[in-house]
């Protein structure tokens, strides 16, 4: 099979991002040969605080396991993931009771993000086909030319301090590809000279981060579950981090009650009388978490074309940035990136054709996952009432007899496409809200 790794020898292709997406693409080139670079505007991530700022815990299921699988690295992880088979509803009345997610015991994981993002560049460093560049802020794209200006800064931190150190860096590309993220330079370059149309929405959703720390040296809840306490306006998500703790997440809108309340007793009373994960954490823990802790926005991203021409492309958020509600945000990155992986093998090897067909192929299922992450929150919002409870147990024992597979089971433990999940259930006609439809599979 011809492929133009030799063509390419002396141009480099260029990815823009050191995530996840951005070194799960990496790691994919890097096995087929081809020669990468890949630049990230913070300094070096083992030795930046930064990441620390945002969400560590996250939910790997079956479409980001595939991707691991397909890239020979799920056996090393494996050992790592924390197995959670369902959530666990926490009620005002203090009764708790699980959903499972699946029929027989299937699990989503939880992965640390900056110890999962360390593991896949690791994995980038030992094809001896990629470089990491850090402290590369990208400046400007020259799309005629195929040049990348980036301002370079050995001190240059994310939040835009300047130094005098900082230099103007120039680097040519052959291909060149967008990771960076929900508020990406490049889509943004790309935008700012009418090459694609692109729109970055902030949702009316809040949240911040609260640890619930281990005591005694152990777990305070089950770590097999997904806590949930969604009483009045307020939404908690508890996910436990595999180190005897949990990484919880409180979610509000921005009109809020608690966005209001400026006194920490308040602050206080107001969230244990209507979360009452309080229990599980100290009062003067949780006013310090919630005082210090930035105040994070939630974003999406609209985008109706990912590429120009055959030499740019956004991959990962970049492209299709949604809602967290189903925790499908990096699986559906990953899945991504595995399907261009995978475009680019059905081209014989020619990145260019992969990049301008990519687009068409992968769309619609991102849409649709965006879809359902919107909706999901409502689902979140319900699971403590009686008659979903009831509904939700009702699907999980027809899964158990063969009968039928829920929309969730379908999105977290298969790579069915999302527009076809969509097509299914495009209608609202899904077990957990409305009961079981008339015809399954």
């Amino acid at each position: 099979m011809r492929t133009n790794i030799d063509y390419l020898e002396n141009k480099p292709v260029v990815v823009i991002g050191a995530g996840i997406s951005g070194c799960t693409l990496a790691l994919y080139l890097a096995k087929k040969g081809y020669k990468v670079q890949v630049y990230e505007k913070r300094m070096n991530l083992i030795n930046n605080n930064e990441i620390k700022k945002r969400t560590v815990g996250m939910s790997i299921s079956e479409r980001g396991v595939t991707t691991l699988k397909d890239l020979d690295l799920y056996d090393s992880y494996k050992s790592l993931l924390v197995p959670k088979y369902g959530r666990s509803v926490h009620l005002r009345s203090g009764q708790v009771y699980p959903q499972y997610y699946g029929a027989n015991k299937e699990a989503i994981y939880t992965v640390n993000r900056k110890h999962f993002n360390f593991y896949l560049m690791d994995a980038c460093l030992k094809t001896g086909n990629v470089e990491f560049y850090y402290g590369h802020k990208l400046e400007g794209i020259n799309v005629d030319a195929k040049e990348i200006t980036f301002i370079t800064n050995n001190n240059y931190s994310i939040d835009g301090q300047d130094n005098s150190n900082t230099a103007e860096k120039v680097v040519k590309y052959e291909y060149l590809f967008g990771c960076d993220g929900t508020f990406s330079c490049v889509r943004q370059r790309l935008v700012d000279q009418g090459l694609l149309d692109a729109t970055l929405s902030t949702l009316d959703y809040r949240f911040k981060e609260i640890y619930i720390p281990p005591r005694n040296g152990e777990y305070v809840l089950d770590p097999n579950y997904v806590h949930i306490w969604n009483i009045a306006e307020l939404l908690f998500v508890a996910l436990p981090d595999g180190k005897k703790g949990f990484n919880g997440t409180l979610f509000y809108t921005e009109s809020c009650e608690v966005n209001k309340l400026k006194d920490n007793e308040k602050l206080f009373e107001f969230v244990q009388e209507n979360c009452q994960f309080l229990s599980f954490i100290d009062k003067d823990q949780f006013i310090q978490e919630f005082n210090s802790n930035p105040e994070s926005k939630i974003s999406e991203v609209k985008c109706n074309n990912w590429n120009y021409r055959d030499q740019v492309l956004l991959v990962g958020d970049a492209a299709h940035a949604m809602p967290p509600f189903y925790a499908m945000g990096m699986n559906t990155c990953m899945e991504s990136v595995r399907v261009f992986a995978h475009l680019i093998d059905e081209f014989g090897g020619d990145i260019g054709k992969a990049i301008s067909h990519f687009t068409e192929r992968r769309i619609g299922d991102t849409e649709a996952m965006k879809a359902m992450a919107n909706k999901n929150y409502k689902k979140l919002r319900k699971c403590h009432n009686k008659d979903f409870d009831e509904k939700w147990n009702q699907a999980h024992e027809a899964m158990k007899h063969g009968e039928y597979e829920t929309e969730y089971f379908q999105v977290a433990f298969t790579n069915k496409p999302f527009s076809q999940i969509v097509e299914k259930y495009g209608q609202g006609v899904d077990a957990e809200e409305n009961g079981l439809p008339l015809i399954s599979h």
